[in-house]
């Protein structure tokens, strides 16, 4: 039952890529159709910067968008990103998920009306998974971090890239 708080966090973050709706979306979008997502303020450059190791991008397609950074070698930590436009703000898409938002601690992001992570810790590595508002808009990094890992750094990378998006974010 120790993975529970782990599965939780993982459930959280997929709901919260998953549970936008067309009332959630501007008028007239669709999904795979809305005209931005976080990758646009994103590049492999950037988050390499971030992160301090060589990345790569992942985009995906139009009808299955993903903003996913791998390591270019081997180890190295990965970064998914998402993004859910819901207009009661970030309290209330977590908690709209039940228990798992109950496993997040605020987290002071320049740029942000509130942000949240959580860190599960286990032998083989760690995942950070933290949440940022901006207006009507909710954006996710999920970090993996596979031993050996240093989780302070994975933690400070997913809070600086929380940040990015903040700052990225479009203006309502």
């Amino acid at each position: 039952m120790r993975s529970a708080p782990l599965a939780g966090v993982a459930l959280a973050a997929l709901l919260l890529t998953a549970c936008s709706s067309d009332a959630d979306l501007p008028e007239g979008d669709e999904l795979t159709g809305v005209g931005w997502s976080p990758c646009d303020g994103l590049t492999a450059a950037k988050v390499s910067r971030i992160v301090g190791e060589p990345m790569e991008m992942q985009t995906g397609t139009t009808d299955q968008p993903r903003c996913t950074f791998t390591p270019v070698t081997e180890g190295g930590p990965a970064y998914d990103v998402s993004y859910l436009l819901f207009d009661g703000g970030l309290d209330e898409a977590l908690d709209a998920m039940g228990a798992a938002s109950t496993l997040l601690e605020p987290v002071a992001v320049p740029g942000a009306e509130a942000a949240r992570i959580a860190v599960r810790e286990r032998d083989s590595g760690t995942l950070v998974s933290g949440f940022v508002q901006t207006d009507g808009l909710v954006q996710s990094v999920n970090a993996v971090g596979l031993a050996p890992y240093d989780k302070d750094a994975l933690v400070d990378t997913t809070t600086d890239l929380l940040a990015e998006l903040a700052e990225q974010a479009p203006q309502q």
